[in-house]
């Protein structure tokens, strides 16, 4: 399984920094980066056929703490690639339109 770059990044700079304070200056960067990258596996997971109850045995906790956990994570990610799709659709749709215009 592939890391995240931004995952890597961020570990790189905890890990890398001259001392404690500046290791503990990089951990949100870092917790923030984890917390996208378990979203993403769960939404996967999800998508594999996972159920939230698997989700939380393979995590060490419920299914009802894996959901309220994760669930907010998944729900951007989601939301995140509707509103790609939409900007795409619309330039689609707009690059149709130059083309129409000019026949």
């Amino acid at each position: 399984m592939e890391l995240p770059d931004e995952l890597v990044d961020a570990w790189s700079k905890v890990t890398g920094a001259s001392d404690s304070l500046a290791a503990l200056g990089g951990m949100a960067t870092f917790r923030e980066a984890l917390g996208r990258w378990e979203a993403g596996l769960a939404r996967d997971a999800i998508a594999e056929g996972a159920s939230w109850t698997t989700i939380g045995d393979a995590l060490g906790t419920s299914r009802q703490a894996a959901w309220e956990r994760l669930r907010p994570g998944i729900a951007a990610a989601i939301e995140a690639d509707r509103r790609r799709l939409e900007e795409q659709r619309a330039k689609a749709a707009k690059r149709r339109g130059r083309t129409h215009d000019r026949r």
